[in-house]
């Protein structure tokens, strides 16, 4: 399989001799890196998660979603948040919104959660987190 925005310039190229895109790909230099991206994209697919609960989360949650808009802005990759998210609050009722990854900016080697994505009054929020 080949990353849909890589298939694209090689059909585009149209000088692989008949070869198919993945054959080219994995011929040219940089071949190790997309067959890591490719692996990696094929585990990621493929994930499952579990979770254990601490006592009382569910009740926490509920309670705590009845007076405050819970948002979940994590820096986890958001095919493993997601999967997660979606087992403490299967049916979306609690969390309002989610941020993932993608959401943050990396700079120096770490990923800074920028809240301005979230469109809300900073001054109105609390954060909880576990790295500073």
């Amino acid at each position: 399989m080949i990353l849909p925005f890589l298939e694209d310039t090689m059909e585009a190229s149209g000088n692989h001799d008949g070869r198919t895109c993945e054959d080219t790909i994995i011929d040219s230099d940089d071949s190790s890196l997309y067959l890591a991206i490719h692996r990696l994209r094929s585990a990621m697919r493929n994930l499952i998660v579990y979770v254990k609960q601490r006592p009382y989360l569910q009740m926490f949650l509920e309670r705590v979603a009845e007076m405050f808009e819970i948002v979940v802005f994590t820096a986890s990759q958001n095919i493993y948040a997601k999967q997660l998210l979606d087992i403490l609050d299967p049916d979306k009722k609690l969390v309002s919104h989610r941020a993932y990854c993608e959401s943050c900016i990396f700079s120096d080697g770490c990923y800074t959660k920028d809240l301005t994505v979230l469109g809300v009054d900073l001054t109105k929020i609390a954060t909880i987190d576990n790295s500073p």
